[in-house]
This record gives structure tokens, sequence and C-alpha cells, in this order.
């Protein structure tokens, strides 16, 4: 496709001027309650000893329970966060297995989060957009949701044609050397999409700086 083709939504986001938190208490908030939630077991066997098996799911245990707490907090006083308080949290929750699913769906939680801080009216009124129209929308709602969770020293952009997602200096890159931790914005970013459409998308990590790409990009398509 020619370079004049490629549609962005706006011009790539400089960097903060400064080293000052800025990225959403509401991303730390989500990931350790996606972990959390991922922990807490459905039911409890006859025979299980509680007292030994729960302290071997990290997400309940105390430690985590008062780190909770505190973002918590830290939402209602809307309290920005530092990357480095981030990534030392990314760094905890990549030592886990499901890593890369608990990444997913805090994304998709982030989207879903921002898309119900939106009135119930205009919520309705996207969905009976015409779906161009729609996805210009939802360029614009990822946009606006990943400047508040990329962290400073960092630019994004987001493209409308062909949808792409493009961060460089990715602070889950930075801090997850495998790139699990990518999945965060590959979640939100397909959330975000789905809840303005209607439609559900696959998201494609296509490169990543984790290894060895020289940016995080991103590019969809839709699902089915």
């Amino acid at each position: 496709m020619p370079t004049s083709d490629r549609i962005k939504d706006k011009r790539p986001s400089p960097p903060p001027r400064n080293n000052a938190p800025s990225i959403t208490p509401v991303f730390p908030l989500l990931l350790l309650e996606t972990m959390r939630d991922m922990d807490r077991p459905d039911e409890f066997m006859e025979d299980e000893d509680v007292a030994l098996s729960l302290p071997r799911r990290l997400g309940l245990s105390d430690v985590v329970g008062v780190q909770i707490r505190r973002f918590q907090n830290e939402v209602r006083l809307k309290q920005p966060q530092s990357v480095s308080q981030v990534e030392d949290l990314i760094r905890l929750v990549i030592r886990r297995p499901d890593a890369d699913e608990i990444f997913n769906e805090a994304g998709r939680r982030m989207a879903r989060h921002v898309w119900h801080q939106r009135n119930g009216a205009m919520r309705q009124m996207v969905r009976l957009m015409p779906r161009p129209v729609a996805l210009f929308a939802a360029s614009r709602a990822a946009r606006r949701l990943f400047a508040r969770v990329v962290g400073r020293k960092t630019r994004f952009s987001v493209s409308r044609w062909p949808l792409e997602l493009h961060i460089q200096n990715s602070l889950t890159a930075r801090a997850d050397p495998g790139g699990a931790a990518c999945a965060f914005y590959a979640g939100a970013f397909s959330q975000i999409l789905e809840q303005y459409t209607g439609r559900r998308y696959r998201v494609q990590h296509t490169e990543c700086e984790a290894r060895g790409g020289a940016e995080c990009a991103w590019t969809v398509q839709i699902a089915g």
C-alpha cells in the first residue's frame, strides 16, 4: 500500500518533557486485580488445607492485597505512577507461567474501564455509527488510552488504515526481555476496538523491542 494511503489519527505523540510520574494508577491496579482473580479458586476441595494452598497463590497473598488497596486509594486520588514502579510490578508478574494471559486480560480490563467512564448516551451513539466512523472513534479512544499507560520517554502512534499500533521504547519491553508483558497493549487495543464496533479483532504483535525489533508494533485483523 502506498505511504500516502496510511492514515494517521494524529502525529506520533511526543514524550513527556520531564521525569514526573506519568502512568495512570489504574494500570498497576488492574494488573494486580487480574492476577488475584486468576489465583482465586472457584471452589475448595473438601480435604484441601486452605492454610497451605492459599500462600502458593501469589495473587491472594497479603502483600498483593496491601498493594491493591494502595493502588485503589491512588486511583481515587488520581495519583500518577512512575515508570520504575510499574516496571517493578511487571517484573513480578512475568515470573509466572501464565504471565501473558494476565497481561492480556489486564489490558482488556483497562479498555473496559475507559469505556465505562464514557456516559451511557455516548456509548449507545457509538454503537449506531457506521463501521468506518466507529473505527475512527475507536482509534482516537485508543490514542487517549495509550497516552495514559505507555510512560515517559515513549513515542507511540495509532493508525487507522491499516489498523496498527506502534510504540517506541516500550516500558513493557524494557521490563520483560521475553516480551510477554506486551500482551497488555494487545489486549487493550483489541478490546477498545470491540467496544466501539461490536466486532471481535485479532491483534498480532508483529515486532517487539524485547526480541530485537526497532519498536513494538501490533497489527489488527477482524477475527472470524
